[in-house]
C-alpha cells in the first residue's frame, strides 16, 4: 500500500467519533472510486432514517433529500431490503430492486410526484438525469443498517473494477463506521416505544382498507413496492390479466387513474399514520 494510503487510513481511524468522520470517509472513498455525491443514513427498524451526512448541492436537491428522509424512503428498495435483513455489502440499486423496478412506473413517478412546496424523491425535475447509484450497506446492531449511497453523473463510473475496489474497501468502511456509530448513536437516537416499531408496515397494510378488497390491497401494496404486473402475478399466483383487473378496480375505488396519484395518495396516508417523534 502506498505511503499516502497509510496516512489516509490513519486519518480515517483518528476521526472515528468526531463530526469530521463522514467527510473524511467520503474523501477516502473518493480517492479510490470517483463519484459526485454521497449520502449516509441509518435505518432503525421501520422508523424514518437518521440523516448522518450528505454533500448534495442546491436547494432543489436538498428539498428532495428532506422529502425522502421524511416520507418517500418507504418506497425505496434499500429500505425494503433493510426490513428483510440486508447483509453488509456493496450493491447496485438494480440488485436490490424487484424485477424491473428501474423501468417501473413507481421509479419513473419519482420525477412527477409533487407536494405543494417541494419535489419528492431522488430523481426530481431539475435534478441531474441519469445518475448511477451504488449502495454500501453496513449492518449494525439488530434491526439497524447504514446506507452509504454514492452517485455519479458520468455513465459507466461504477464498472466492475470500481465495484471490486469498493468490495476491497468494505472491511475498513464497515469496521470504522460501526465504531463511529457506537460513539455517536446517543446523539441521534431518541427512545421510542416498542409499539412504534411496525408502524411503516402497518401503513402499507392499512392503505385503502376501508375501500379495497383484500386482494386489491395486496396488488396495490406490491405496486407501491415497485413490482411489475408479471412479478405481482408470480407473487400472488394469479394471471397477469387478473392483476390488471384488480389494479383497475382498485384505482376506481380510490378515485384515481394514474401511478403518480396512487403514490401521492399513499404518502398522504403515511403522513396521517406516522408516529410522533
Amino acid at each position: 500500500m502506498p505511503q499516502h494510503d497509510y496516512r489516509d487510513v490513519a486519518e480515517l481511524v483518528g476521526a472515528i467519533g468526531a463530526p469530521t468522520f463522514p467527510s473524511v470517509l467520503a474523501g477516502w472513498m473518493r480517492s479510490h472510486v470517483a463519484f459526485d455525491m454521497i449520502a449516509i443514513v441509518v435505518y432503525r427498524g421501520s422508523q424514518p432514517p437518521l440523516h448522518i451526512h450528505d454533500d448534495f448541492k442546491g436547494e432543489q436537491a436538498r428539498n428532495g433529500l428532506r422529502q425522502y428522509l421524511a416520507e418517500t424512503y418507504l418506497l425505496n428498495p434499500f429500505y425494503q431490503s433493510h426490513l428483510k435483513g440486508i447483509a453488509s455489502g456493496v450493491y447496485r440499486i438494480r440488485d436490490l430492486a424487484p424485477d424491473h423496478y428501474l423501468q417501473s412506473e413507481v421509479y419513473r413517478s419519482y420525477e412527477i410526484i409533487i407536494s405543494e412546496t417541494e419535489e419528492i424523491g431522488y430523481i426530481t425535475r431539475g435534478w441531474p438525469r441519469g445518475l448511477e447509484e451504488i449502495d454500501i450497506a453496513v449492518a449494525l446492531d439488530e434491526r439497524e443498517t447504514t446506507e452509504i449511497g454514492i452517485y455519479s453523473a458520468k455513465p459507466g463510473s461504477f464498472d466492475d473494477a470500481a465495484i471490486e475496489r469498493l468490495n476491497g474497501m468494505l472491511p475498513l468502511i464497515e469496521a470504522s463506521f460501526r465504531q463511529h456509530w457506537q460513539r455517536i448513536k446517543a446523539r441521534y437516537v431518541a427512545e421510542r416505544v416498542s409499539s412504534d416499531a411496525g408502524w411503516a408496515e402497518a401503513a402499507y397494510n392499512s392503505f385503502g382498507s376501508d375501500l379495497l378488497t383484500n386482494r386489491e390491497r395486496e396488488v396495490v401494496v406490491l405496486v407501491l413496492r415497485g413490482h411489475s404486473s408479471d412479478s405481482i402475478a408470480a407473487h400472488l399466483d394469479i394471471t397477469r390479466a387478473t392483476v390488471k383487473t384488480h389494479r383497475k378496480h382498485a384505482y376506481e375505488r380510490l378515485g384515481i387513474s394514474t401511478q403518480a396519484e396512487l403514490l401521492s395518495l399513499f404518502l398522504q396516508h403515511v403522513r396521517q399514520h406516522m408516529p410522533a417523534s
